[in-house]
């Protein structure tokens, strides 16, 4: 009787070892990563300046220019401007909004418009004045593309937050300002001023006519 148990014991325990005994089969994952190094600004609305009246350009430089600064929530204001060139808005403006997607820190780059002095704009003012809105100044032209009808011009742009993070200022507009997230935010929404000003002359007065001025500006983000 002992010899049969511990046979039996013996084929028991075999048994459970082979019912242990299994084979290992790996599983293949594979591992993907995407890095972006450029920040892209979304077009979220285009600067609808509104209805503006303007009928002639000053003859001479020393006229100066007429001039309207839009700020980034619509607010309308003229700065010290031409006694002899009437530019007035007759309806309100939408300013410009846009967003970039960004966990951190970066700066939005704008056209530099810093050579263009706002004390030129009176009668009398700076020589400058041509040269400098001419060459900085973002142009608005007639829907004709008439050259001989004088343009609108956009300088001086400002930012103003709406969500997502904070915008430094820049107040010599060197075309930068720097944004700060906040905390836990992945995108910066923003709203965007500007001044607009009549063309400059130095050879007599442009007369301006009625229908649509349009042009483009360009608004970057790096880091």
């Amino acid at each position: 009787m002992m010899n049969i148990r511990k046979t039996h014991l013996a084929i028991a325990v075999a048994g459970a070892v082979g019912l242990g005994a299994s084979t290992a089969h790996a599983a293949d994952f594979d591992a993907t990563a995407t890095i972006q190094n450029t920040l892209t600004v979304t077009n979220v609305l285009d600067f609808d300046l509104g209805t503006v009246f303007a009928t002639v350009t000053g003859a001479a430089y020393t006229n100066g220019v007429g001039a309207l600064v839009i700020s980034p929530t619509g607010v309308l204001t003229s700065p010290s401007t031409s006694a002899t060139i009437l530019l007035t808005s007759l309806s309100t403006p939408v300013p410009a909004q846009a967003s970039v997607a960004m966990t951190s820190d970066f700066n939005l780059v704008f056209p530099v418009t810093s050579t263009i002095d706002v004390d030129d704009f009176v009668d009398d003012g700076g020589t400058g004045l041509i040269e400098n809105i001419l060459s900085a100044g973002v142009e608005l032209i007639h829907s004709s593309g008439n050259p001989t009808v004088p343009s609108l011009y956009l300088m001086h742009f400002t930012v103003g937050d709406v969500s997502g993070g904070v915008a430094g200022a820049d107040a010599t507009f060197t075309g930068g300002f720097a944004v700060e997230q906040d905390f836990g935010e992945s995108t910066y929404v923003f709203n965007i001023g500007a001044t607009l000003t009549t063309e400059p002359a130095d050879s007599g007065a442009l007369t301006y006519q009625e229908g649509v001025y349009s042009g483009t500006f360009a608004v970057t983000a790096e880091y």
